[in-house]
């Protein structure tokens, strides 16, 4: 979807929205209420640009950090490797750390959800058409944790690269801690 498709998505739901409420605007002449509507669309855009900017830091920091020579020390600091959000989303944050995934929800209250990365046995990606053209999608990751044995990050940016550095901070984890790689037949 491009701009103008979005802008026009906005302006019609505006109105819509206008319409449904039962309010009359007459007070604003037509061209400066498109106006209004149309700086309104911008700042979506603007929002927009900026969670993907912050999701482009947080993967420039996460490759930098997931490159850096890792410590062996049991009771090593945990890292933020990655943080995220889901696509037009303000109430989730996704983050990826070198112990742990933590998924936290909530403006106001908060709850939080975990996975230990050493707990994690594979991940997938999942998008459709129109989530490509965005370069958007879920990752799922399947686990042995009893309380959430399969979690999908929805919507996220770039779900191919995050994919990734879950893999590479699962194997560095799981390595750091002394465990070996066993598949059962």
């Amino acid at each position: 979807m491009n701009r103008q498709e979005v802008r026009n998505t906005v302006t019609s739901q505006f109105y819509q929205s206008l319409a449904d409420s039962g309010i009359t605007v007459d007070a604003i002449p037509q061209a400066q209420l498109q106006a209004v509507v149309n700086a309104l669309a911008d700042g979506v855009f603007a929002a927009l640009d900026s969670i993907e900017s912050e999701g482009d830091r947080a993967i420039g920091t996460a490759i930098g950090i997931a490159n850096a020579p890792q410590n062996d020390d049991p009771t090593a600091e945990e890292a933020l490797l990655w943080a995220g959000r889901p696509l037009l989303s303000i109430g989730v944050r996704y983050e990826l750390t070198s112990q742990r995934i933590r998924v936290i929800r909530g403006l106001l209250g908060r709850s939080i959800e975990e996975i230990e990365l050493v707990r994690v046995r594979d991940t997938t990606v999942h998008q459709h058409v129109g989530e490509r053209a965005l370069n958007v999608g879920d990752v799922t990751i399947i686990s042995n944790d009893p309380s959430n044995p399969e979690y999908t990050l929805n919507n996220i940016t770039d779900p191919s690269e995050v994919r990734e550095l879950i893999r590479k901070a699962t194997m560095t984890e799981k390595q750091r801690r002394g465990l070996a790689y066993r598949e059962e037949m």
